[in-house]
């Protein structure tokens, strides 16, 4: 089953889907989500975006522009919007100021004009849970109650496909944060692996064959790749020696097109394994390939905060920061597929299998 095909019929169902897209339960958010026509003249959810609320409504008025910025570059032709305040609850007709959003909605509906998309519709909460108010932010008299978020057909997609979802963007954060414990021992184990890993090259260049070295590299690695349900037991020696080959530009390359083949979900879950293992700065190569891995599936919540680690551990690290900026700016997932490919082709002088290219971009979720 796909999000495609999943029908939402009334807000209290989109809003309750809202987690499930995202990856996380949003808190003082304004999420939108922009809507394409398919053939069949039915409408589908294209991107999912969240933005945080400031704390103060004078400092709103940003916040339709970049909304602004990233449906001009999206073909949709209609949006959604949920605006998340726990400060805030639906206004009873005695209290006008209670839910006061219709500003930042007004000035969403202009900006998105410009853009030719229409906003379709606007809904606040307090929070998203189950039973809890939804309104219509324009007319406060249309308002219901929302399903449970758990319960979702989006939700249950999301766990069919191995996905977790997580109470809140911190702690999806936090699951991908260094681990001090295992990272003491990866450290340790890190100078002999790389002493041997300098002894293999020297072998290599020695017989005038370096591409020897990196054939061996990448052939570990996609041994590892390969055996990732033994991933709860991976030695610290092993994740050093990953962490070693990823040093050789060729094998990092061919990370990409692994991304895009039979074991894409595999390589994610490692490259999670390492970025909550590896010191700096081996430690931006392995959030790097996993914001890369998330990016390309669609998952731009996950990107994003990858991709910050990478770039903490790393400021100049090239390809983080080119990803970062392609997803500030909202470029599509299916963008990256020239990456794929060159991942391929590098796998392929290399004459190393990393699994046939099946890459199928789908909804794009940015943070």
């Amino acid at each position: 089953m796909s999000s495609s095909d999943i029908v939402l019929k009334n807000p209290g169902q989109f809003i309750a889907a809202v987690p499930a897209m995202l990856g996380f339960v949003p808190e003082r958010s304004l999420v939108i989500a922009l809507l394409r026509q398919e053939p069949d003249r039915t409408h589908e959810v294209q991107l999912c975006a969240r933005l945080d609320l400031p704390s103060a409504a004078d400092q709103y008025s940003q916040l339709p522009q970049r909304i602004a910025n990233v449906c001009g570059r999206s073909g949709a032709i209609a949006a959604l919007a949920v605006i998340v305040d726990d400060r805030v609850s639906r206004p009873d007709g005695h209290e006008p100021g209670a839910a006061d959003h219709r500003p930042l909605v007004d000035a969403l509906q202009q900006r998105l004009a410009g853009c030719d998309v229409v906003l379709a519709g606007a809904w606040g909460v307090s929070r998203i849970g189950d039973a809890a108010e939804w309104w219509n932010i324009s007319s406060p008299g249309s308002h219901g109650l929302q399903p449970d978020p758990s319960a979702s057909q989006v939700a249950a997609t999301r766990v069919f496909d191995g996905l977790a979802l997580r109470s809140s963007r911190e702690e999806l954060a936090d699951s991908i944060a260094a681990d001090k414990a295992i990272l003491e021992q990866v450290v340790a184990s890190l100078p002999a692996v790389a002493a041997e890993a300098q002894r293999r090259l020297a072998r290599a260049i020695e017989i005038n064959n370096p591409d020897a070295y990196s054939r061996m590299a990448l052939w570990r690695v996609m041994s590892v790749i390969t055996h990732a349900r033994d991933l709860v037991d991976i030695t610290p020696n092993a994740i050093a020696e990953v962490a070693v080959a990823l040093r050789d530009t060729a094998v990092r390359d061919a990370m990409f097109g692994v991304a895009g083949g039979a074991h894409a979900r595999a390589a994610e879950e490692l490259w999670g394994v390492l970025t909550r293992a590896l010191p700096n700065p081996d430690r931006a190569e392995s959030s790097m390939l996993l914001g890369f891995s998330a990016y390309l599936r669609g998952d731009g919540v996950l990107a994003g905060i990858a991709l910050e680690q990478a770039l903490a551990c790393d400021p100049e690290h090239r390809m983080a920061m080119l990803l970062d900026v392609g997803l500030q700016t909202a470029m599509p997932p299916a963008r990256l597929n020239k990456l794929v490919r060159a991942g391929i082709e590098a796998a392929a002088d290399l004459r190393v299998d990393i699994g046939i290219a099946t890459t199928e971009s789908g909804m794009e979720v940015l943070r």
